[in-house]
């Protein structure tokens, strides 16, 4: 037993010590007070009546003969029956149609005009009229907000996995852990986190894929001779036998191929001879060109499997769902090359589906822009987003803002640097400087005003940072070239 305090009272069946002023014990569950007790036990042994309005025989339908929508793939569960033999349906199941509304005003303005004209007669009666209506209009009020939820669950649905912030989809595991996973993740397996029991991440249904391209779309169609082209991405073919784990060791063990994205496949498509470090010809300035020949075989509606090139792959949307990023990756860990870039440092590197005609692993590399271009290809043709999501890959241009040592301007200049370095479709323009030790921004403007370094730029990696006296180091601050042209015509 608790020991005694002021603000506690013995229970009375099993003596523990209880708060002041509760109603019940918290051991033993007995009534503190023993008038509260009586007063509980009358109220059990004679429970209030519930009033019930009778509904009409024309109403009541078995679920058999209940009409459903077979647009609608919500299930129901069938309702007991009761002792007596009789269907206990529940009364908010079967709302009347559209016609039977109507046609039920009508006799509802009949029978209010009845009312009324025998109000007199039911005056006397000693049931007030509130009472012996009331639970008539408690059902239609039920009934009306059944329907209006039904609405709500049917236009609110989730179909396709339960969407995150993050941008992913949430999952069970088969003992019931959530995990969320990726969009690109459909159709892969993996392990619970939680417990290590094995998954599959389901695909999207077929009815969820043609709601979110009628979406994307805004009621655009498509046909199937509808493409999206990317022309001369790397293509590597990898022999895992003969692979070697060491940066760089794939720049130049590529073919290139042009890759044709629409609803139906995925057409990757080798035009010329196959040739080491992408040195073949692809025929562009002679007759014949056979870019032109494959575009005009398919807009003829010519089978795919005769298409006039060197080699090709033909991808389905199903297989589509095994694409990934595997350079660069979140981490080592998650890299099938230990984070090496086998690729070359700054490209994006992409597996394509693996399939029983298919003998070794086919990956695709590419630069920034080029991968964004990929990206929107899969996104509309497939529905695959968040191509590389996490993995340190910037969706779009990331600018940063500094003020300039001297002449306190402001610089602009790109993130990710390494990425656009890598990229052979942009021309980067050195805008400022960055001092490797304290941080101190000079814009090229200042480095020429104070020369900096000397005349030229060359020496700036050795001049002596204004601010802090050491080396400035070789941290070039850069923006698209392009780009910084302009805003020196718009200035």
């Amino acid at each position: 037993m608790s020991a005694s305090s002021p603000k506690e009272s013995p229970c009375p069946d099993c003596g523990e010590m209880v708060r002041v002023n509760s109603l019940r014990c918290w051991n033993c569950g007995g009534f503190m007070n023993p008038e509260m007790e009586k007063k509980f036990m009358e109220m059990q042994a004679k429970p209030s009546a519930p009033i019930l309005s009778e509904l009409p025989q024309a109403e009541i339908h078995s679920y058999d003969d209940s009409e459903t929508d077979d647009t609608d793939d919500d299930f129901e569960l069938s309702t007991s029956q009761g002792s007596g033999g009789a269907t206990g349906n529940s009364l908010l199941d079967d709302a009347p149609s559209a016609d039977e509304e109507s046609s039920s005003s009508e006799e509802s303005g009949k029978e209010v005009s009845d009312e009324k004209s025998s109000q007199g007669a039911s005056s006397d009666s000693d049931v007030a009229h509130s009472v012996a209506t009331g639970g008539d209009a408690l059902l239609d009020i039920a009934r009306a907000e059944e329907q209006e939820s039904q609405k709500r669950r049917k236009s609110k649905r989730v179909v396709g996995g339960m969407r995150t912030p993050g941008g992913g989809i949430l999952i069970f595991c088969p003992y019931g852990c959530r995990v969320e996973v990726k969009e690109q993740h459909r159709g892969m397996t993996g392990k619970c986190p939680k417990c290590r029991a094995p998954f599959i991440v389901p695909v999207d249904p077929p009815m969820f894929k043609k709601s979110k391209k009628d979406d994307a779309g805004a009621g655009e169609k498509k046909t199937g001779s509808e493409r999206t082209w990317l022309e001369a991405l790397h293509l590597h073919i990898v022999s895992p036998e003969k692979l070697k784990i060491k940066a760089d060791s794939l720049v130049k063990e590529f073919t290139e191929a042009d890759f044709g994205f629409s609803e139906e496949n995925l057409i990757v498509a080798i035009l010329g001879k196959k040739g080491g470090g992408g040195m073949f010809s692809r025929g562009g300035d002679k007759k014949g060109d056979p870019r032109e020949q494959m575009l005009e075989h398919l807009k003829e509606g010519k089978p795919v499997d005769d298409l006039p090139v060197s080699e090709k792959y033909v991808f389905t949307t199903e297989e589509m769902a095994q694409i990934r990023v595997v350079q660069p990756t979140a981490s080592r860990t998650d890299s099938i090359f230990h984070g090496i870039p086998v690729f070359g440092e700054g490209r994006i590197a992409v597996q394509l589906p693996l399939t029983d005609a298919i003998k070794d692993p086919i990956y695709v590399s590419m630069g920034i822009t080029q991968f964004w271009d990929f990206a929107k290809a899969l996104e509309k043709h497939f529905d695959i987003t968040g191509l590389g999501a996490g993995a340190g890959i910037p969706p779009e241009h990331v600018y940063s803002r500094s003020l300039c040592f001297f002449l306190q301007t402001p610089i602009k200049f790109l993130e990710n640097i390494e990425f656009y370095k890598a990229d052979s479709s942009v021309e980067l323009m050195t805008i400022g400087y960055r001092c490797e030790k304290c941080g101190t921004t000079i814009s090229e403007d200042g480095r020429k005003k104070e020369s900096l370094g000397g005349k030229s730029p060359k020496g700036i990696a050795k001049a002596k940072c204004p601010k802090c006296s050491n080396k400035m180091g070789e941290n070039f601050l850069q923006d698209i070239k392009e780009n910084v042209e302009e805003a020196k015509i718009n200035d």
